[in-house]
């Protein structure tokens, strides 16, 4: 089993750099920086980085993506995690299933 070092190590974790994909790591400040120039040019709210995982995470359950596959990309190591943060995005899911039930039984009374 690899200890946190030896993980940092053979996956070429650093705290001063992102990666991403197979390309060369991004020094972070560049990402910030970036992020600032950006969103000043478009005329929005300058949000930290981590608010990025936030929106993506909501982007992907509010598309109906799989919560285990979105807490896999999120690195979870329990989907706890992933449906304790997120839980609020699923009131409009359980609407949806309340309105599908309602109209089976908007169907059977039909018959």
């Amino acid at each position: 089993m690899l200890y946190e070092q030896d993980k940092k190590d053979y996956y070429g974790f650093n705290d001063d750099f992102f990666v991403v994909s197979d390309a060369k790591p991004i020094a972070d400040s560049n990402i910030y920086l970036r992020r600032t120039k950006l969103a000043t040019l478009a005329g929005l709210k300058i949000i930290r980085i981590h608010d990025f995982r936030h929106s993506c995470a909501s982007l992907l359950i509010n598309k109906g993506a799989n919560i285990q596959v979105v807490a896999k990309y999120l690195g979870h190591t329990k989907i706890e995690e992933t449906l304790k943060t997120y839980s609020h995005l699923f009131i409009s899911t359980l609407d949806e299933i309340i309105n599908v039930i309602d109209t089976l039984e908007d169907n059977k009374t039909d018959d």
